[in-house]
């Protein structure tokens, strides 16, 4: 990071994580998540955009603009503010633009739900939520300071500024440990294209205790018990017979945070990707998690995504990277992109259990997450816990929804409760 006399020439350089989505996104593959709370009422705009400013002073890190240099892209810091706003657009729709000086998140509100999306180039979904879960302890301080304690309990995101806006990636860099990602080509789901670059968001809602319990019976993490199911799922509903001699893939985010010692509210997550093939083994679910917790347990030593980690920040530092014009190293971020893509068949992301201070509980519904599909991981799932509400969210751009249908399925006949809710289809098509 440089410091210059005023706050909006400070700069930062993006992380190794970042780097690569200036170069890839587009209309179709934005890059952007977004982050939800809904909370037990309607939201009022002006009290939400005064909770934005409030918590904006904590989060400067995020009031940035992407600027173009001759070899890398890079985060100016901007007079910008974030000006809250009714939900008009589809979710995660893009924020990035290279002819664009604009913030790279948004604050918008539909009825009890706050929204806050982000280009993933400036934070991660552990980062960010720091900033969501900030603006709603804002918000709800704001409208109901009369039913709160005269003593508010602080967040647990009370790091300064500057930690906030650390690179961990370089902090943690090792150059002695390192492992290439690339992994052999998995199968791509076909299916039925959406129209117009809609969207299709099945959301699972079922009670955290009965889930884990069921998870727990089987001697797996909620991670590993969710990918598996997963990989099953499109084995069953989507993956022609001519195609199975290809290996399902998953994508499965890491934060590093849990890891390293860190306090960034930038990108400090890796991947794993776990996978089966049906070819070579038999296609019950138990042998499936059986494999899954075992390439789990592998792949999230700290010595293993220490190696990740390594290979990707030492790509960035390379003499003769760092030396390519920019814009022949997005050729190559390009090509190095889609090949990752396309040695996984999609993606699950665990956001974990969300908390906040006790008496804001009375206040919120829940916490969600949604992750933008691609032409390439054309089907996604988040994950994440609040109180006893465990929420798995599937984002798609294929017609079909068979998938989810056996996803669910599955949790139902094994005594999970499930309440199923989504945009632009029936129930009844997906139970």
């Amino acid at each position: 990071m440089k410091t210059t006399d005023t706050a909006r020439d400070i700069w930062y350089d993006l992380d190794n994580a970042a780097n690569i989505f200036p170069a890839v996104s587009d209309e179709r593959n934005t890059n952007v998540f977004r982050l939800s709370c809904d909370l037990c009422e309607n939201i009022d705009k002006a009290s939400l955009q005064k909770a934005v400013d409030i918590a904006m002073k904590s989060f400067g890190y995020f009031q940035v603009v992407m600027r173009r240099g001759l070899f890398w892209f890079y985060l100016e810091r901007t007079a910008l503010t974030p000006k809250v706003a009714f939900e008009t657009e589809r979710p995660c729709s893009r924020l990035f633009y290279i002819s664009r000086k604009e913030l790279l998140f948004t604050v918008t509100y539909y009825r009890r739900r706050i929204n806050l999306e982000v280009f993933h180039s400036v934070s991660d979904g552990t980062g960010a939520l720091q900033l969501l879960r900030s603006i709603v302890y804002q918000y709800i301080v704001l409208t109901h300071r009369s039913e709160l304690p005269a003593h508010l309990p602080p967040l647990d995101n009370q790091s300064p500024p500057a930690s906030k806006a650390e690179d961990s990636f370089s902090h943690h860099y090792d150059p002695d440990r390192k492992r290439s990602p690339f992994q052999k080509k998995a199968y791509t789901i076909g299916g039925t294209m959406l129209p117009g670059g809609s969207i299709k968001i099945i959301t699972g809602t079922m009670p955290t205790k009965q889930f884990l319990a069921l998870a727990k019976s089987k001697g797996a993490s909620a991670t590993a018990y969710l990918a598996a199911l997963l990989i099953c799922s499109v084995y069953k509903e989507l993956m022609p017979a001519r195609a199975r001699s290809k290996p399902i893939g998953i994508n499965i985010p890491v934060d590093l945070r849990n890891h390293f010692p860190s306090e960034t509210a930038r990108n400090f997550f890796s991947v794993v990707d776990v996978s089966y093939c049906f070819a070579n083994g038999p296609a019950d679910f138990d042998t499936v998690l059986a494999s899954v917790v075992g390439q789990l347990a592998e792949k999230v030593r700290p010595e293993a995504l220490s190696g990740r980690m390594n290979y990707t920040t030492g790509v960035q530092r390379n003499v003769f990277a760092r030396a390519v014009p920019l814009v022949l190293k997005n050729f190559v971020l390009k090509a190095a992109y889609k090949k990752g893509e396309h040695s996984t068949t999609c993606a699950i992301s665990n956001m974990g259990r969300t908390t906040m201070p006790e008496p804001f509980g009375d206040y919120i519904d829940n916490f969600s997450c949604l992750l933008n599909p691609t032409p390439i991981h054309r089907l996604k799932a988040t994950v994440n816990s609040y109180g006893d509400k465990f929420l798995v969210n599937f984002t798609s751009i294929i017609a079909e929804t068979r998938a989810q249908r056996y996803f669910f399925r599955h949790l139902t006949e094994h005594g999970v409760d499930v309440c199923i809710t989504c945009n632009g289809v029936d129930d009844d098509e997906i139970l």
